[in-house]
């Protein structure tokens, strides 16, 4: 049976995760300009990052299904 660990999906899912990791301390750093942004822009940005979580949810679902993998259980 072949590890988990040598698949690109996974490593595919955890650039993914550092990247997603990565915006969340950038969104941190610059809250009062990202807080300033017209209505629009942040509306993008709020859709932009939703896709972005909705993606990497379904590369967990699929490490799940086809690999038999989820990370809680560890």
């Amino acid at each position: 049976m072949q590890s988990i660990f040598f698949v690109p999906s996974f490593y595919a899912h955890v650039i993914n995760g550092i990247l997603i990791l990565i915006a969340i301390i950038v969104l941190y750093k610059y809250y009062s300009k990202i807080s300033r942004l017209e209505p629009y822009k942040l509306i993008i940005l709020i859709l932009m990052f939703s896709i972005v979580i909705g993606l990497h949810g379904l590369s967990h679902q699929g490490l799940e299904k086809n690999y038999n993998f989820n990370p809680l259980n560890m």
